[in-house]
């Protein structure tokens, strides 16, 4: 990641163990640092994998068919930050939107019908991606304390259930 582009985003020099987020790799690819490519994609398949698997097992789908749309779900996302509007996306958003895209493409939307849509994702992000309110509610477009209002019901339904 070069200097100038840290200073321009605000993004500190140098991390214990030069650990980067992976919204800093997305936006040093984004920048045209080639060499962040793999260190982002070995941070984005875990949970794009752990989302894919959650859809897929919903409609009785193999994990084997997550596993390999989670793959494309990081070459779109790869292909889009390298394009010259790469940079100007909200990455966990456009990330996350990728992904549901995908899935519902190739898995069909959710079809339980004790939880609404916006329930079901927060307890795939929450839970089982491990996503805390913060990250769930930029992934979801919706704010923290909505998120947790959203996974208490869900609870709550589940339990009854």
């Amino acid at each position: 990641m070069s200097t100038e582009y840290r200073k321009l985003h605000h993004i500190p020099a140098g991390r214990a163990g030069g650990r980067f987020t992976m919204c800093e790799l997305a936006w040093s690819v984004a920048a045209g640092d080639a060499a962040a490519i793999p260190a982002l994609l070995r941070m984005l398949y875990p949970p794009a994998s752990g989302y894919c698997r959650a859809r897929a097992r919903a409609t009785g789908h193999s994990f084997d068919d997550a596993d390999r749309l989670a793959l494309e779900v990081c070459r779109t996302v790869l292909g889009v930050l390298s394009s010259p509007a790469g940079a100007q996306r909200d990455f966990v958003r456009f990330t996350y939107s990728t992904a549901v895209v995908a899935a519902d493409r190739r898995f069909g939307a959710p079809t339980d019908t004790c939880m609404t849509r916006l329930q079901q994702e927060t307890l795939i992000l929450r839970t089982i991606l491990g996503f805390d309110a913060g990250q769930t509610a930029v992934a979801l477009g919706i704010t923290p304390q909505r998120v947790l209002v959203e996974q208490h019901a869900a609870l709550r339904l589940f339990r009854a259930a």
